[in-house]
């Protein structure tokens, strides 16, 4: 049977191919090359390509890539934050009316923030190093006959600072960072905005004082070592003798993550982040004063984005035509089914009410909308008590119905995003409105401990800390006393001067009992060290 044109074509094709074949198969015998398969990829999905691109070491995991002597630091190509540091003013114990003034306030301050500015508040309760306390309230032995009086009162003070936090130090910062260009545009803007922070924080009656790029570093360093032992040793003239960067000085010695992810181990110490699942209609201000109230070490980082107002107000409308669009689809059901047309799901009818109540807050009241990541970082010696106070915060968290939950596998971001350095590497954002942010107050107690010559005036009624001044350090070191029967006024006002203006050299305890005469006052004792 004779072959068809086809068929011939497809038999020359052949040939032709086996003959590339061989010669092909020539080619690499005389080379001593193997023909190069292509390797099928590797299973693993998202996670296997992570792999290539995780941090080999401590100082890779830090992310920022330059300090600046002036405190700007340099987090990408152009991101630029500051940090300020400020202290605490009495808002647990103000009446309400105060209280109130103090919110208001504190809302004119979170609306201050654009869109173009992100925020980070950073509430640090971290261990000390005893040894430094007990040397602040120490009273030196000076070998006469009112060693054992001295004796007496440093067991006194000491029994009195264990009744108060332990040696945890309480620390409070706001870092802002804005996107820029170059280092000349972040610097002019950051310093306007410092300037504008400074100047809110004195209207709220709390002081406030930037960082330079030390104290910034000294930070880090602090939160990288949790036990509080280890000291910073830096100068910038270290950086050209040693040639190495600033994270070598502020890096731990080791850094690692559990296989379950959900715990991490920085130096000596282990650690958990989780982030704060907002599930209550109505939040307190108390919530973030308890968490701050733990006799534990503990981070609390609340990271603030400003959305702005006419993107907010378009996201909103465009959430209420579609629960309207939701609404007619179940209205034309209803017809269809032959009931009642104005049954609708639960669900719907509330939903679109409260759409309604934030969008008649956003365009009537002096309100803006936040996006808020929540996230709380514990760290203790033990695994075991790491675990006990993951419990105890988790217990505040539900009590105002509100849950804590684990970062799993994402530690790692959650202990960066805790550092004070303006960078959320989680996201986890809940949307709040300005009084809804407002709510975590960042004020509980003022505290007063100065060094030095310093006295000893009792301890703080809401923390039960030891309360230490310097008169002559104050604003004004003037004080007001009462009138007792036999007591005269003035030996009552000179005594406490007196015995600051001493000097260093004499170590002597001054006892003044104060009588009040109204019965229903109880009777003072006013103890001064020197």
């Amino acid at each position: 049977m004779p072959k068809t044109k086809q068929q011939e074509a497809q038999e020359k094709r052949l040939q032709r191919n086996i003959k590339q074949a061989k010669k092909a198969r020539a080619d690499a015998k005389t080379s001593g090359n193997k023909t190069v398969r292509t390797r099928p990829p590797k299973k693993g999905g998202f996670f296997a390509g992570l792999k290539t691109d995780a941090p080999q070491t401590v100082q890779q995991s830090i992310p920022y890539k330059e300090m600046y002597r002036d405190g700007i630091c340099r987090l990408a190509d152009k991101l630029y934050t500051k940090t300020v540091q400020f202290f605490d003013i009495n808002y647990q114990l103000a009446q309400a009316d105060d209280k109130a003034q103090i919110f208001e306030g504190y809302c004119d301050f979170l609306n201050y923030f654009d869109a173009s500015i992100h925020v980070q508040l950073t509430f640090i309760n971290q261990r000390a190093n005893m040894q430094d306390f007990a040397r602040s309230i120490d009273i030196p032995i000076r070998g006469d006959e009112y060693d054992g009086i001295r004796k007496e009162y440093g067991d006194m003070l000491k029994g009195q600072l264990q009744k108060g936090n332990n040696g945890l130090t309480k620390r409070k910062y706001i870092t802002f960072g804005i996107e820029a260009d170059d280092l000349r545009t972040a610097k002019m803007r950051l310093e306007r905005i410092e300037a504008d922070v400074l100047a809110n924080f004195k209207a709220l009656g709390a002081q406030a004082k930037p960082l330079n790029g030390l104290e910034r570093l000294e930070l880090l360093h602090s939160q990288l070592h949790p036990d509080g032992q280890e000291k910073f040793h830096f100068t910038w003239a270290d950086l050209p003798k040693t040639g190495l960067s600033t994270k070598d000085f502020i890096a731990p010695s080791g850094l690692s993550f559990s296989n379950d992810g959900k715990t991490f181990r920085v130096a000596d110490h282990s650690g958990a982040v989780s982030f704060l699942q907002i599930l209550a209609p109505e939040l307190t201000d108390r919530l973030l004063a308890e968490l701050l109230d733990l006799d534990d070490a503990v981070t609390v980082n609340l990271h603030i984005q400003s959305i702005d107002q006419t993107q907010a107000i378009k996201n909103i409308k465009r959430k209420m035509s579609d629960l309207q669009k939701m609404t007619i689809e179940e209205q034309k059901k209803a017809v269809r089914a032959g009931y009642d047309m104005d049954i609708i799901p639960t669900d719907l009818a509330t939903y679109g009410e409260e759409a309604k109540n934030l969008l008649q807050d956003l365009q009537s009241r002096n309100e803006r909308m936040f996006l808020v990541t929540v996230l709380v970082e514990n760290i203790a010696s033990k695994r075991q008590k790491l675990f006990n106070d993951i419990l105890s915060a988790s217990g505040i968290a539900q009590k105002y119905n509100c849950a804590l939950k684990r970062l799993d596998f994402q530690q790692e971001q959650g202990l960066m995003s805790s550092l004070a350095l303006g960078l959320n590497q989680i996201e986890i954002e809940r949307g709040l409105t300005t009084s809804s942010t407002a709510i975590f107050v960042p004020f509980t107690t003022c505290e007063l401990f100065q060094e030095g010559e310093a006295l000893y005036y009792g301890l703080n009624a809401l923390s039960n800390n030891l309360i230490m001044a310097n008169r002559k350090n104050l604003k004004n070191p003037k004080g007001v006393y009462r009138k007792g029967t036999g007591i005269p006024r003035k030996q009552q006002a000179v005594r406490p001067q007196a015995a600051q203006g001493r000097g260093k050299g004499r170590a002597k305890v001054i006892l003044t009992v104060v009588y009040h005469r109204q019965p229903n006052m109880e009777r003072g004792l006013i103890l001064c060290r020197q």
